[in-house]
C-alpha cells in the first residue's frame, strides 16, 4: 500500500473573514480528527488582527508566511527580500513566532522567489500548483467535473492530462530543491476556491459542501496509487462554518484510505536531506 502524506492549509490575506467563530469551527474539526494544519498568513493580518492569529497558536497550528501583503512575489531578488524580511519580523515581533515556510499569494512567484526564500533562510515553498485530475480550462468539464455524467469515462484522459502538465511543470508529487535549501512542497491546484468562487470551476452551494470533499478526496486517491504528499489548499474564511462538511468529509475518508497528517514544517524537516 502506498502512504499519502497530508497536509492541510488555508492561507489567511488580510484577516477580515477569519474571525474567532469561523477559527473556531475550522479547529473544530481539526481537533476531531487530532490533526494540526498550517496556516500560512501575511503581515498584513497579523497587524491588523493580532488576537486572531495569536488564537491559531494557541490552538496548537503551524503559522506560515505568506507575504508582507496580499500580492504577487514578481520582483527582483532584492525587493523580494526586502518584503521577506518584513514579513519574517512582523510575525516574530507580533507573535513571537519563527517561521520556516512560505506560500505566494494567489502562488504567484517567479524564479526570483525561491532564490530569495534562500536568502532569507525559509527552508520551504508551497505555491506550486500540482494537479491529480485536470478539469480547468476543459469545455464542460471545467463546469461540471465529477457530476458530467461520462466522467468515469473520461477520467483516464483527464488523468493524463494532468500528469502532462506536472511533467511540463517540472512539479513533483514529493517534496523537491528549488534552491539551496529551500523544499518545493506543491499544492493541489483544486482548492476550496475553484469549487466555490472561481466563475472558471463548479460553484457548489453550502448545502453542496460535501461534493467538495469528494473532489478532493478523488484527487487523494489518485495520488496513493503511487505515494506522496498532498496538500490541501481549505481557506479558514471561505470553508468555515458554512461549507465546513466538506473538510469533514475529506479528513473522515482519506483517514480510511490510510493518510497520514502532518504540517508543512514537519513534512519539510523529513524531506530536507533527502
Amino acid at each position: 500500500m502506498n502512504q499519502v502524506i497530508v497536509c492541510i492549509t488555508g492561507d489567511i490575506d488580510d484577516g477580515k473573514n477569519e474571525d474567532l467563530q469561523c477559527l473556531t469551527a475550522y479547529f473544530d474539526v481539526l481537533d476531531k480528527y487530532n490533526i494540526k494544519a498550517t496556516i500560512p498568513v501575511t503581515a498584513k493580518a497579523v497587524e491588523n488582527y493580532p488576537e486572531r492569529m495569536e488564537y491559531i497558536l494557541k490552538r496548537g497550528h503551524e503559522i506560515a508566511g505568506h507575504g508582507d501583503v496580499h500580492q504577487g512575489f514578481y520582483g527582483s531578488v532584492p525587493e523580494q527580500v526586502e518584503r521577506l524580511k518584513s514579513m519574517i519580523n512582523t510575525i516574530n515581533d507580533v507573535l513571537g513566532v519563527e517561521v520556516t515556510g512560505f506560500r505566494a499569494p494567489w502562488y504567484k512567484h517567479n524564479r526570483n522567489t525561491y532564490i530569495a526564500l534562500n536568502e532569507v533562510e525559509l527552508q520551504y515553498d508551497s505555491s506550486q500548483k500540482r494537479f491529480e485530475i485536470a478539469f480547468k480550462r476543459i469545455p464542460r468539464i471545467e463546469k461540471e467535473y465529477m457530476d458530467f455524467k461520462h466522467y468515469n469515462l473520461i477520467k483516464p484522459v483527464l488523468v493524463k492530462i494532468a500528469q502532462s502538465y506536472n511533467f511540463l511543470m517540472g512539479i513533483k508529487k514529493f517534496p523537491y530543491h528549488v534552491a539551496d535549501g529551500v523544499l518545493e512542497i506543491s499544492v493541489l491546484g483544486i482548492s476550496d476556491y475553484t469549487l466555490i468562487d472561481s466563475p472558471k470551476g463548479p460553484k457548489y452551494a453550502p448545502s453542496e459542501s460535501e461534493k467538495i470533499g469528494e473532489i478532493w478526496l478523488e484527487c487523494f486517491k489518485q495520488l496513493k496509487r503511487s505515494g506522496g504528499v498532498f496538500v490541501l489548499q481549505a481557506h479558514p474564511g471561505r470553508v468555515s462554518p458554512e461549507y465546513i462538511m466538506c473538510l469533514d468529509y475529506f479528513i473522515e475518508n482519506a483517514l480510511k484510505h490510510g493518510a497520514v497528517f502532518k504540517t508543512l514544517n514537519s513534512i519539510s524537516n523529513e524531506y530536507k536531506n533527502k
